[in-house]
């Protein structure tokens, strides 16, 4: 401690100023490095938020479309459709289910040489299964479940394990179709229009086997209630794959950012192999929905050039510091020799044990000390130039006021999208209703008995646009069509062009 003490006083003081800058530094790269972490995860967070909620948003509105149609309500029917024939299989129902599943083990087509006893099912199949395929491509959904009112499984599109299942029987109460079955029942009794039930489950293994590379039989269910003619017929679920959140969140992911959404279990349902490796940054729901995602990322991914500059400054610190400790040791050897050295005893104390005679006979017999010569003062090291600190991010510019105001961002910001429909039409032979649901970033209306792009078409004209336009929106629908309009000439060019200008637009405003 005394050794300590004697370097920390006499040092030299452009040491100590060298020291204290490295920290100060040090410790501002640190605080850089942490800042622009969390405004990528922020910024991260909110986009996938935004995409989920979109994402929900249309497999609802599909839900509901699919489920008000006659040929869902027909297609239970307790006296022509899926129920009434299947209880024609067999009087007992486990027979009938097994019979089911015997004839459809190969998938989606029956069998051949299946018992005749299975006929008027078949029948029923033949009517609607086609129609149901068609209608399953065309949405977000996989797969769907028809449960009669009995709680019987009676028609499954890929005729998986669910496939003719008694969802009150012990064995398949707690399965997550028995769960949704056993919820809607419960609603039903609660509200007076059947049809605003609505019941969406979180991940979780919905059937099949499950790995983390594949994780095939994970998935949600949309579940709602088959009302026809006022009387509830029974329930419809549609499955919603993993694999469609992942897609949707594998387009936000990049460098250092990585997401995954949160099993009914309170874990991680999938990590896609892009975001393994990364750190979790916390669990965030997804406002007005059931679902709940988690945002990967690593820190020194995402600092870039401030992470080098960290390590840079960290390793100087302790080069520093340690030079200016030997300099120190160096200038102060009275420090150490005087840590090092016993010590004698006080001389009062000598005295008082020997005799002043004794004393006199030992000093005379001592040799002559010689004196010691004056030792030179100790080196001062020349200042050594103090690293500047490298200063805190500057905070992100906010975007121009006036930019939303600006005509001619406007008229681009409508050029763009017209012009991307109008190559979307001409090269898909599809209208804006397949653009927004196969995009996934508009949402998709039932007006009565069609389907409506309200938001959408705000953006096709100038009068009618938003004052403050969501143009990340705009930016993502042209580069869809880009990416899925392979044909080349003259409206792709006009496309690339439009959008070219709508960034130019934006660089200046220092919004991209």
């Amino acid at each position: 401690m005394v050794g300590f003490k004697g370097w920390a006083i006499r040092a030299p003081a452009g040491l100590v100023t060298i020291a204290v800058l490295l920290c100060l530094s040090l410790l501002t790269a640190l605080y850089a490095v942490m800042d622009r972490a969390d405004t990528a995860v922020a910024t991260a967070r909110d986009m996938a938020a935004h995409d989920l909620g979109i994402l929900y948003d249309s497999a609802r509105d599909q839900s509901a479309a699919f489920s008000s149609t006659s040929f869902i309500g027909y297609s239970v029917g307790r006296y022509y459709g899926f129920a009434s024939a299947f209880a024609q299989i067999s009087p007992n129902p486990e027979r009938a289910a097994a019979l089911l599943r015997t004839a459809f083990a190969g998938g989606e087509a029956p069998q051949p040489g299946a018992s005749s006893a299975l006929a008027p099912y078949m029948a029923v199949h033949d009517r609607f299964h086609a129609s149901f395929v068609d209608m399953i491509r065309a949405s977000v959904f996989d797969d769907l479940y028809l449960i009669d009112r009995l709680g019987r499984v009676v028609y499954s599109l890929r005729k998986d394990g669910a496939f003719g299942l008694d969802l009150n029987d012990a064995r398949a109460r707690d399965t997550p179709l028995g769960q949704a079955f056993r919820e809607i029942m419960a609603r039903l009794q609660q509200v007076d229009d059947p049809n605003q039930v609505l019941v969406v489950t979180r991940p979780q293994a919905l059937d099949g086997v499950t790995t983390p590379d594949h994780p095939d039989g994970v998935g949600m269910l949309v579940a709602r209630p088959v009302v026809r003619h006022g009387a509830v017929e029974g329930v419809v679920a549609f499955r919603l794959p993993l694999a469609a959140v992942d897609q949707r969140l594998g387009a936000l992911a990049r460098r250092g950012i990585g997401f995954a959404l949160i099993d009914a279990g309170g874990r991680p349902a999938d990590v896609p192999a892009a975001a393994r490796g990364l750190a979790p940054f916390g669990v965030y729901p997804v406002p007005d929905t059931p679902w709940q995602f988690q945002v990967l990322a690593s820190r020194w991914a995402l600092a870039g050039w401030l992470g080098w500059w960290t390590w840079g400054l960290a390793l100087a610190s302790v080069t520093g510091g340690t030079w200016a400790w030997r300099q120190a040791r160096r200038s102060n050897p009275d420090a150490t020799a005087e840590a090092g050295a016993p010590h004698a005893a006080p001389a009062p104390i000598a005295a008082a044990i020997m005799p002043a005679a004794s004393l006199e006979t030992v000093r005379s017999q001592l040799p002559p000390q010689p004196v010691p010569a004056e030792s030179p003062p100790p080196p001062v090291p020349a200042p050594v130039p103090a690293p500047s600190s490298v200063p805190a991010l500057a905070p992100e510019r906010e975007p121009a006021n006036d930019l939303d105001a600006n005509e001619e961002f406007r008229r681009c910001i409508v050029d763009v999208m017209t012009l991307a429909l109008d190559f979307w039409h001409h090269a898909k032979r599809k209208g804006k209703i397949e653009l927004a649901e196969e995009s996934g970033l508009w949402r998709v209306y039932m007006d009565r008995s069609s389907l409506q792009t309200r938001t959408l078409d705000k953006y096709l004209l100038v009068e009618t646009l938003p004052r403050n336009p969501r143009w990340r929106d705009v930016v993502r629908t042209a580069e869809f069509v880009l990416r899925h309009c392979p044909d080349a000439g003259a409206e792709r060019e006009g496309v690339r062009e439009a959008l070219g200008r709508l960034k130019q637009h934006l660089r200046h405003a220092e919004r991209i």
